[in-house]
């Protein structure tokens, strides 16, 4: 693995990150709607009173699985997007829900029908997001183990209607041939969870590795 990969990988996904902040500067939205019986327990007060990159995954966990569901709506969602991509992005430790979830909402907050400018800004760092998991995933090959969180990358973005083909392409070359064939390896008895949202993407999918 070479070894600048990761800190080229890790700045590029630090100034994709500003870029989204600041593509997405808005005033804090009055409040979040949701359903009245389902509101109560989001505890989405404190995501309107804690300054946006203060946000704790624990404080955001219940918004993002229930957004666009039981609570919130396009306008909060775009106003917390920065922070709940960031954190996701950056998790080591687990503070917010599967990359899939966070990334399928996307497709729930109607993103294709944003300008364009915020739609490069979201590609942008997707695209930062993914070289840098990979990147993340060949660093253990010494090791003989390789994870294989691109595979959660390609699914989410699928999951959006997001083209994962570029991504795809660059998981041939020999370079991320361990991922390559560890995603191989998970997909031989069939599909991981939440790929069964994404049909196209894992026709696409499937069709490369075999």
């Amino acid at each position: 693995m070479n070894e600048t990969s990761q800190p080229l990988t890790a700045a590029r996904l630090k100034a994709a990150t500003d870029a989204l902040y600041s593509e997405f500067a808005a005033p804090i939205p009055p409040m979040i709607e949701g359903c009245p019986c389902c509101i109560d327990t989001r505890g989405v007060d404190v995501l309107l009173t804690t300054p946006l990159r203060q946000l704790t995954g624990e404080q955001l966990w219940r918004y993002i699985t229930g957004a666009f569901l039981t609570v919130g709506g396009e306008r909060d969602f775009r106003y917390l997007m920065p922070r709940i991509f960031e954190l996701t992005a950056f998790d080591v430790l687990g503070e917010v829900p599967d990359t899939q979830i966070v990334l399928g909402k996307l497709k729930l907050a109607n993103w294709q029908a944003w300008s364009t400018s915020e739609k490069q800004a979201v590609e942008e760092f997707i695209d930062a997001w993914f070289e840098q998991t990979l990147a993340y995933d060949l660093q253990n090959e010494d090791d003989d183990w390789v994870s294989c969180e691109v595979d959660s990358v390609l699914c989410g973005a699928s999951r959006s209607d997001i083209p994962i083909t570029s991504w795809l392409k660059r998981l041939q070359s020999p370079y991320a041939e361990p991922v390559f064939n560890e995603l191989k390896i998970r997909h031989a008895d069939g599909p991981p969870p939440f790929w069964e949202d994404a049909s196209e993407g894992l026709n696409e999918l499937v069709a490369v590795l075999r």
